[in-house]
């Protein structure tokens, strides 16, 4: 396969896993918003921002690490290295991940009181959510190791389908047999325990390490000072990901962030397509890099992006233009969110078609430039959120976030232009830009006719529109040898592939 096939191949696998795992996400979000309310919604998603935030601390940055380091030794045929920088890497997260979670469990008094002036149920969630957190470390890091081979089917069932198929299962069978209560507590630990199982018997089955072997193993400073500016990278990442409902929380109300959480979950699903490219994007350019390859470096660069935003436009379409209707679907009373579902997805769309720039520069030996970019968008962020959501509340929130990735995506993207010499602009991506131009107007030509109906009728309406009038487009500009490539790849998925 040439790297076309490759990342059509890997990110369709990866992107259908990541699809199936949002969209029972979705549902889990949908259904505990009308089952439970705005204001236990919003203590699960403060809760569930807390623990996201202490989780990256546990990782500090072993999960791209790893990565890292496997994909390099993969390529150098030193299967004894990998073997042991997966055996340490897991023993750091061990120790790191029990530490934050005696952190979290120490600071939940604390923060309920003092930040976020909640129940005693949101210190309830915020302790139970920190057992979790061991598990779901382990998990994340033995996932991104097998990721280092290249093949993303194993990280993809425990942590796509697995995980949230357990969390929305838990949630539903603790709801109906015990109480709203124990729907929003109990699900999280209960799908890390299981998802922890499962991803260590793909990594024995992948590469002999189990785990009798953690304890024991040698400690890798190597991989520890790569990781360390990842650590301060993703816990900013993070901060900025959660940091319009931890505000929210801070400012206003659980409420708030109740009626906030669906929309930035929504516009989320934008991300699917992102990191689903980004997952074999991250390995492979990581490989170039190391052979100094390049003219591949940046084929692959302008490729990844085009097929990004080739993907993006059509559903940031759909959700723009009936962003009520979507809303609809967590309860009449969200309809209010649909303008922070409109700005979060111009949001969303920023970061999908400038975002590669932050793993190019981390796997090409700059994660330190990465952690520059962090700290000062973080820091922006966090003013712009203290000006804007004591007066706009909702809205506030949203602009502050979309603010804040257009100005990291600029910087991003000049950085990987003068430093590796990447640049994602070709005429190529005209035709997805003309593509979602002719569709817009078409949609918006159609969508008075197909609003009266039921919300989800008009959702799916306007899905088949979309696409349809889309693809259309697309064909009668004519598809290239890349385009080409990209479909046999595709093809390939329904081969069986040989094993390494």
């Amino acid at each position: 396969m040439n790297i076309a096939q490759k990342i059509a191949k890997e990110a369709t696998i990866s992107f259908v896993g990541m699809g199936f795992g949002n969209t029972v996400r979705y549902i889990f979000t949908a259904l505990l918003a009308r089952w439970v309310g705005i204001e236990y919604l919003g203590i699960y998603s403060l809760g569930n921002a807390i623990t996201r935030i202490a989780e990256v601390f546990g990782k500090a940055g072993l999960d791209i690490g790893i990565l890292r380091y496997v994909s390099m030794h993969r390529g150098s045929a030193d299967e004894r290295a990998v073997r042991r920088d997966i055996r340490s890497t897991l023993k750091i997260g061990l120790v790191f991940s029990l530490i934050v979670m005696m952190f979290q469990i120490a600071l939940s008094g604390w923060l309920v009181t003092s930040v976020f002036h909640g129940s005693p149920l949101l210190r309830t969630v915020i302790i139970v959510n920190a057992f979790s957190l061991p598990f779901t470390i382990l998990t994340l890091i033995a996932a991104f190791a097998t990721q280092g081979f290249k093949l993303l089917k194993y990280k993809i069932i425990v942590t796509n389908i697995l995980s949230p198929l357990i969390l929305l299962l838990a949630m539903v069978i603790v709801y109906f047999l015990f109480s709203s209560e124990m729907a929003i507590i109990l699900p999280t630990l209960i799908s890390a325990i299981v998802s922890l199982v499962a991803i260590l018997f793909f990594l024995r089955k992948l590469t002999g390490v189990h785990f009798s072997q953690i304890i024991p193993a040698r400690l890798s400073t190597t991989i520890l000072c790569f990781s360390y500016p990842l650590l301060f990278v993703s816990i900013i990442g993070t901060f900025m990901h959660w940091m319009d409902v931890m505000m929210l929380g801070y400012f206003t109300d659980t409420s708030t962030v109740g009626l906030y959480y669906p929309a930035a979950r929504t516009a989320g699903l934008l991300r699917t397509i992102f990191l689903a490219f980004i997952s074999i994007f991250a390995p492979m350019i990581s490989e170039l890099f190391a052979q100094e390859k390049q003219n591949e470096m940046n084929r692959l660069y302008q490729l990844v992006v085009r097929w990004i935003m080739t993907l993006a436009v059509p559903i940031m379409i759909i959700l723009i233009l009936f962003s009520k209707k979507v809303m609809m679907l967590f309860g009449g009373e969200y309809i209010q969110a649909s303008n922070v579902l409109i700005v979060l997805t111009f949001a969303t769309l920023i970061q999908a078609f400038i975002g590669a720039g932050g793993p190019a520069l981390t796997m090409s030996g700059r994660p330190k430039v990465n952690l520059v970019n962090s700290v000062i968008v973080v820091v922006i962020n966090v003013i712009l959120n203290m000006l804007w959501i004591p007066k706009y509340e909702i809205m506030g929130a949203a602009w502050a976030t979309f603010a804040s990735l257009t100005i990291l995506g600029l910087l991003q993207s000049f950085e990987v232009g003068f430093l590796i010499k990447l640049h994602p602009f070709t005429w190529k991506l005209i035709k997805p830009i003309i593509a979602g131009i002719t569709t817009s107007v078409i949609l918006y030509l159609v969508k008075p006719f197909i609003m009266p109906y039921h919300t989800v009728v008009t959702l799916l309406l306007a899905g088949l529109v979309t696409f349809s009038s889309f693809a259309n487009v697309l064909w009668l500009m004519k598809f290239d040898s890349d385009d080409r490539d990209v479909w046999k790849g595709l093809l390939m998925i329904r081969k069986p592939s040989k094993r390494r």
